[in-house]
């Protein structure tokens, strides 16, 4: 019975606020006619059940990220420019994104650390910042002197984004990327795949796509919030905020 109680007060709350805003929209709408009604009270019950299940997933213009990770891109003046003060709540996202990401570095993969995908995106983000000023990937010349030079400005811009992201005071990052002998480990392998793609991890990142655009072109399910890399050599992925 107490649970009956609370759920005709919770119906009655949600019903009390739709008809406040469909009056806050009829009076704007300045005599034009509204396609919006009310919803029903079976509507407004299957509301009240389902709510706790509701997500609200905030994003922000590709211009916004790179600003943050990369701002001397030359992409940025192809990208349509953004005012930060006008994508709402910018500060927000952009603090709660760096707490998700040094909460992220708390657990790393467990049986190799340097497999976390987290620090293969870092090297990845990388090279698409050596492209914006390049306009090749590294490791397009096969000399060893130009891919070790390739590795070298890979892992500079490598440190860049890890502190551009707010992440060069992480324990994690100094150990495994800011760390000159190891970080720049990984700026090689990512030199030496020189842009390749595999169809295997091309099979299985598809599959991943597929399945989050199933999940919004039906509504069900709570799609990837942000980006989601997949470290096929440890077969293992991450899901985070940028």
């Amino acid at each position: 019975e107490a649970y009956q109680k609370q759920a005709e007060q919770d119906r009655a709350k949600i019903c009390e606020i739709a008809k406040a805003l469909l009056d806050e929209c009829k009076q704007a709408s300045n005599g034009c006619d509204l396609h919006v009604s009310i919803p029903s009270d079976d509507e407004i019950v299957t509301f009240c059940k389902n709510a706790r299940y509701l997500r609200i997933l905030e994003t922000r213009p590709l211009f916004a990220e790179y600003k943050v990770q990369d701002p001397a891109s030359p992409t940025l003046s192809i990208l349509k420019p953004t005012s930060f003060e006008n994508i709402p709540n910018f500060d927000t996202i952009q603090a709660d994104a760096r707490d998700d990401l040094q909460s992220a570095m708390f657990d790393p993969y467990e049986t190799d650390p340097i497999q976390t995908p987290l620090l293969w995106w870092i090297a990845l983000r990388a090279c698409d910042a050596f492209y914006d000023r390049h306009e090749h990937y590294p490791g397009k010349h096969e000399q060893e002197l130009a891919l070790e030079s390739d590795a070298n400005e890979v892992y500079k811009f490598m440190t860049q984004i890890a502190t551009n992201l707010g992440l060069s005071e992480c324990d994690f990052i100094k150990e495994h990327l800011l760390d000159s002998s190891k970080g720049k480990d990984l700026a090689r392998e990512v030199v030496r795949y020189d842009e390749a793609e595999i169809h295997n991890i091309a099979a299985v990142v598809g599959g991943v796509a597929s399945q989050e655009a199933v999940k919004l072109i039906t509504g069900q399910y709570v799609p990837f919030d942000d980006t989601y890399v997949y470290n096929g050599i440890a077969s293992t992925a991450g899901v985070y905020r940028f």
